[in-house]
């Protein structure tokens, strides 16, 4: 049987039907609000209005010019993490043509730290990170919007967003000091340009409140343009300064042409369904049920795998020991003891993350993890 792109049989993969919602700030109307993503097509955007998800009901989320406020989430898909925003605007509702601007970037480790897939599963988990941001003293107080925009790391590449009715207490703000924030990014939607998969991803202008968690996984620097390879370091939260660097432009990949299956921690292999964000590929013909499944090793970005001595590995099978430090087959897997893997990614080797229960890996290096499930060889997919 032939496939166009990775497949994973029900019997391996728990399916991923647990995304992130915003749970603070509140979002409009929790009730109605799913966890998908914005739809591929833009059709959603802003925060995910369609239909009779409107910009209605909800608790209003009434904070002081200047105040320490906090972002957290429902949910376990993390995706490895990824780069979020925290957004304002005073339309209310807002439509396709508001002026959003950012108050707050997370430049990697969004919305969890460390992450090389996913939490294990459960839709209403609160294990994910939580992160804090500072409402502006400087501009207007007023009616508006707050909202939350995330590009996850690894899967489909997709454009989260989700908003909550906002009112601004306090005197003393001005028009022109909101109007000089930096727009909101938006990619992975419509005509917009796509973000490279398996790095973090730096904001070209994150504005002076950013939190940067940039590190094992490499970056790319993202702005309404697209996005170029490199980044940042992680240097924690700053008040000011703009993390954006120079560098060659990298291909972005797509949502169609991307489904990349990624071990997650302690959650397994998954791939994105449900919801209207980001179709999952379907085989050329209708399989039987099967417990065979094809997976991505594309989690880090893609790199011809070097042969090294020391903690690089080579790409033959070794011990299935853990490894540490650096590394110079980039991509390459690691499988540990069977039960456990890591991967050398932007030169290190990531930290070791438990496989999903009941499945089990080839110990030892090599270009593609090869897994069993329910005692049957998962064979690797290869693009």
């Amino acid at each position: 049987m032939f496939f166009t792109k990775a497949t994973v049989s029900s019997a391996f993969v728990a399916a991923v039907n647990a995304h992130m919602i915003m749970k603070t700030p509140s979002p409009f109307d929790p009730a109605q609000l799913n966890n998908s993503p914005l739809d591929a097509s833009g059709s959603d955007f802003p925060c995910k209005f369609s239909g009779a998800y409107t910009a209605t009901g909800g608790t209003t989320n009434t904070f002081a010019l200047g105040s320490d406020q906090e972002l957290s989430f429902i949910g376990s898909a993390v995706h490895g993490g990824g780069s979020c925003q925290v957004v304002l605007t005073y339309d209310n509702p807002p439509t396709k043509d508001s002026k959003w601007k950012v108050i707050h970037s997370i430049e990697g480790g969004c919305p969890a730290k460390g992450q090389a897939g996913n939490l294990p599963e459960d839709p209403n988990g609160t294990g994910a990170g939580t992160y804090k941001y500072t409402i502006p003293s400087d501009i207007p107080a007023g009616k508006g919007v707050i909202g939350w925009t995330w590009f996850n790391r690894i899967g489909n590449r997709e454009m989260y967003m989700n908003c909550g009715p906002l009112e601004l207490t306090g005197t003393g703000g001005d028009q022109a000091n909101f109007d000089k924030l930096p727009d909101m990014v938006v990619l992975n939607i419509g005509s917009h340009p796509q973000t490279p998969e398996g790095v973090d991803y730096a904001f070209a202008d994150p504005g002076s409140s950013v939190e940067n968690n940039i590190g094992q996984f490499g970056s790319a620097t993202c702005g309404n343009d697209g996005c170029k390879s490199g980044g940042a370091a992680a240097g924690g939260s700053s008040g000011g300064g703009s993390s954006s660097a120079a560098a060659t432009p990298t291909k972005s990949s797509s949502a169609a042409a991307s489904s990349t299956a990624a071990a997650g921690g302690g959650g397994g292999v998954f791939l994105t369904t449900g919801g209207s964000g980001g179709s999952v590929p379907t085989p050329t013909s209708a399989p039987a049920a099967s417990s065979t499944a094809a997976v991505s090793s594309s989690a880090a970005p893609a790199a011809t795998p070097a042969p090294s001595s020391g903690a690089g590995g080579s790409p033959s099978t070794g011990s299935g020991s853990a490894l540490s430090g650096a590394c110079s087959s980039e991509g390459m897997w690691n499988c540990v003891s069977g039960s456990s893997y890591q991967q050398c990614a932007s030169g290190l080797w990531s930290v070791v993350q438990p496989l999903a229960a009941g499945t089990k890996c080839t110990p030892g290096q090599s270009a593609n993890l090869e897994m069993l499930a329910a005692g049957r060889k998962v064979r690797a997919f290869r693009s």
